[in-house]
């Protein structure tokens, strides 16, 4: 039986990992939306339309102005907004139906498990995982700023279950992001006036791990944990280098 609940999904180039996603939530929400970017070059929308998801096409500028579009074109007051490569388990859902059925909040948070390498992480800054990802549109939305926007609503509560978030399959598929969210971070930093400097950014990046491996015990999940606190502590760095190179007056340009 089908929940009064919208599952959202933003996708570009995720013929891959999207249906995975999709087979998570399949027959039960009441209506399935892929928004999807418009430089998508591969079977995204195809992947999408074989789940019977309504398929639209919008330009991304940020992941909450993107989640806020998708959320204005959904027919139901409840939206659960899903990346591409995450799962909801059925406690999740369960647990969603019946917020859903008598809502105490306007919008709910939930843990999410992060897999890297096909392991769970279960310390490190990855291991202590909670994202808000059900709203009540009508009362809530996010923050449109350039990486992931925080949610603003009268109210949020917590849900029982998981998002199973599969995340870092491999190096190679997960420097882009790096780049991609520490290019999108600068933007936000320089924006909200925030300083920079090469010393800081180094020194960031030093405590980014050590806060990750060591304080978080992110050496308990072995290699994969040497790795995403490692990766975290690139991208840190390279966020605060790109605020520092955009946000000081007469530096050269190559």
């Amino acid at each position: 039986m089908s929940v009064p609940l919208t599952v959202l999904v933003a996708a570009l180039n995720e013929e891959q990992q999207l249906p995975a996603a999709l087979a998570s939530v399949e027959g039960w929400p009441a209506e399935l939306v892929v928004v999807v970017d418009p430089r998508t070059g591969d079977r995204t929308r195809e992947v999408a339309a074989s789940h019977g998801a309504r398929v639209l096409e919008h330009a991304f500028e940020s992941s909450g102005a993107q989640s806020n579009w998708g959320m204005a074109q959904c027919r139901t007051d409840w939206v659960l907004v899903l990346d591409a490569d995450e799962r909801v388990t059925p406690a999740l859902r369960a647990a969603i139906a019946a917020a859903i059925a008598a809502p105490s909040h306007a919008a709910f948070r939930v843990r999410r498990d992060n897999f890297a390498f096909g392991r769970r992480l279960r310390f490190g800054d990855w291991g202590h995982d909670e994202i808000v990802r059900l709203l009540d549109r009508r009362q809530a939305r996010f923050d449109e700023k350039a990486v992931h926007g925080a949610v603003t609503a009268p109210s949020v509560g917590r849900l029982r279950g998981t998002l199973e978030h599969e995340t870092l399959r491999s190096v190679a598929q997960y420097l882009p992001k790096v780049h991609d969210y520490a290019l999108r971070g600068a933007r936000d930093l320089v924006a909200a006036g925030g300083a920079a400097s090469v010393p800081g950014a180094v020194l960031h990046a030093l405590w980014r791990f050590v806060r990750s491996y060591v304080v978080r015990l992110g050496a308990l999940d072995g290699s994969a944990g040497l790795v995403a606190a490692g990766l975290a502590a690139y991208g840190t760095f390279l966020k605060r280098v790109v605020a520092w190179e955009a946000s000081t007056p007469g530096r050269p340009r190559s």
